[in-house]
């Protein structure tokens, strides 16, 4: 039976938009590509979320790559977690799920040094019964282990639980896995499938 609510965090929680991280930090659009060419889309960047690169390591690694001065280079990295900015619809939602009894859980691939922002930052998390972050876990998705990584921490089958992601091959995984699944596919929206995910599982009592 469907008990459980799954929520992924990078445009479902909060608002991830990496063309507007390096937006604020270079003003010329070449520059801009450039940034996320040697920074975000990078290898580095998932070796990060899985916790198997330092930050430090990252930034020397992305400097060496570009003549785009040290400090903004750096600066993308620093102002990850700020740039990760709250989804109200979805969180004012997590509040109601957790009114109505429905456990909340949260999957996604994470820096660790992000997560500790939006840990300190953000209050969400409190309606939660349990996080997993990719960093921490040292598995990122759409990697099966991770799913099976949550159920078995937190003793929950998969056939209990249904999973809301941004990315279709995250959720594809998850329904291979054995969960439902769910693509939130416009960000703002988060709220009302939320609601709609909490209605399905009290139906269910």
């Amino acid at each position: 039976m469907l008990k459980h609510l799954i929520l992924d965090i990078g445009n479902v929680i909060c608002d991830w938009d990496p063309d507007r991280l390096v937006s604020q930090i270079f003003d010329e659009p070449a520059d801009q590509t450039e940034a996320l060419s040697v920074t975000v889309n990078t290898p580095d960047w998932l070796q990060l979320d899985r916790g198997t690169m330092t930050i430090d390591e990252a930034i020397r690694r992305a400097q060496s790559r570009t003549r785009l001065p040290p400090d903004a280079i750096a600066s993308v990295y620093a102002n990850l977690g700020k740039s990760l900015t709250e989804l109200t619809g979805t969180t004012d939602a997590m509040h109601r799920a957790r009114n109505a009894g429905v456990p909340i859980y949260i999957l996604s691939n994470m820096h660790a040094h992000a997560w500790e922002y939006l840990e300190r930052t953000y209050d969400c998390w409190d309606d939660c019964e349990g996080v997993v972050v990719s960093c921490e876990a040292g598995l990122v998705k759409p990697e099966p282990a991770i799913y099976q990584h949550l159920c078995e921490r937190f003793s929950v089958t998969p056939e209990s639980c249904v999973f809301v992601d941004d990315m279709k091959i995250n959720i594809d995984a998850a329904i291979a896995f054995g969960m439902q699944g769910s693509q939130l596919t416009d960000k703002y929206s988060g709220g009302e499938l939320i609601d709609s995910l909490v209605d399905k599982i009290v139906a269910l009592r």
